[in-house]
């Protein structure tokens, strides 16, 4: 109790509980004003997070951030950058820590942040006060020159799990998209005996599916380039075999044929029309299709042109739009395998069932 963990409460709650709570419920806290009073703080002024704690601010006070603030750790290999759906941490690599060459002032580490939004869900980053502390000199003024004013809301889902110690009951719609593809792997294989995608991530984030990137072209292409990866880049091939031509015949002009392997959605879609009868195609086409299409269709962008960055916050709700369609997609053949009467006992999670699904 002698370590402050929390904001103190305002005065007018404070005051009855003096009267009503026993002696050892509470502890006295000096306040800001008595400790500079008391104690030359300037000595801390090259470490703002630490002279807050030592002004008396509570450990668990947050401070937010521009996301560019991790853009520096996540661009250099010599740190690690873990990323969860709405928190991760970040720490030098073992390999710098122990170079001595490496300058110790960069030996840095946060051994945890999360997810704040401001108006119009715009995703900022919350860290701590206990862990800005552990920051050095250097550091702690390089996140300075990244704090946003007051506003920012520490995400529901962060401070049920870093405050209340509480599990969280829903899933994100990343993890909803990889969820489906591994409900997708577990019928197909248990119907044709053969996964329709390749071995899936499990633990790990990649940065471009998460929401800690700032609202730019080039990480909008970044995230789209992590998507194609784990949709269309994750089929596998081999599932068609037998099942539908894998190339495509020509006739050239001058006679001879050209012989062309198909694309992985060109099969899927093959397959899908060939196996399963639809009561609407062109509704099959654009619900189903068009939304994994529409991801292949922008990575070819970045990967063959150059072109220059441009920040918008247009590209946050285009990420949200683009992530509800391809889920809706993967949703969709889920459910249309899911009535083979060979894969009517693999278990569906009711959140996923009746998608209880955030997106950050």
């Amino acid at each position: 109790m002698h370590i402050k963990r929390f904001p103190e409460p305002p005065v007018d709650k404070q005051l009855p509980l003096l009267e009503t709570e026993p002696p050892n419920r509470f502890t006295l806290y000096p306040s800001s004003r008595e400790i500079e009073q008391r104690l030359d703080v300037s000595r801390w002024n090259d470490r703002p997070f630490t002279k807050a704690l030592v002004l008396g601010e509570a450990q668990l006070a947050f401070r937010a951030f521009d996301m560019a603030s991790l853009e520096r750790y996540s661009n250099d290999p010599r740190y690690l950058v873990y990323f969860n759906d709405y928190m991760g941490r970040l720490s030098i690599r073992d390999e710098a820590f122990q170079d001595a060459t490496f300058p110790e002032r960069d030996k840095v580490s946060l051994q945890t942040f999360g997810l704040g939004f401001r108006d119009e869900l715009v995703p900022h980053l919350i860290v701590y006060l206990r862990y800005l502390t552990s920051l050095s000199p250097e550091h702690q003024q390089y996140w300075m020159s990244y704090l946003v004013p007051d506003g920012v809301r520490m995400c529901r889902q962060y401070f049920q799990s870093s405050v209340l110690g509480e599990f969280w009951q829903n899933r994100s719609i990343r993890y909803a998209i990889v969820e489906e593809m591994d409900l997708i792997n577990e019928m197909s294989q248990a119907i044709w005996g053969t996964a329709l995608f390749r071995e899936l991530p499990v633990d790990d984030v990649p940065i471009g599916l998460t929401t800690f990137l700032r609202p730019t072209s080039e990480n909008y292409d970044r995230f789209i380039m992590a998507l194609d990866k784990l949709l269309s880049d994750s089929i596998n091939l081999k599932f068609f075999e037998g099942k539908v031509p894998l190339e495509t015949e020509t006739v050239r002009k001058d006679g001879k044929i050209e012989v062309q392997r198909k694309g992985s959605l060109n099969l899927l879609e093959e397959w899908l029309l060939a196996e399963i009868i639809w009561d609407d195609k062109q509704a099959f086409r654009a619900t189903v299709i068009a939304p994994l299409r529409k991801v292949r269709k922008e990575r070819q962008g970045p990967a063959h042109t150059f072109s220059p960055d441009r920040f918008s916050a247009e590209y946050y709700e285009t990420r949200r739009s683009l992530l509800w369609s391809v889920f809706n997609s993967l949703s969709n053949i889920r459910r249309t395998f899911g009535r083979h009467p060979k894969a009517a006992q693999i278990k569906i999670e009711t959140w996923l069932d009746e998608e209880r699904i955030d997106v950050f």
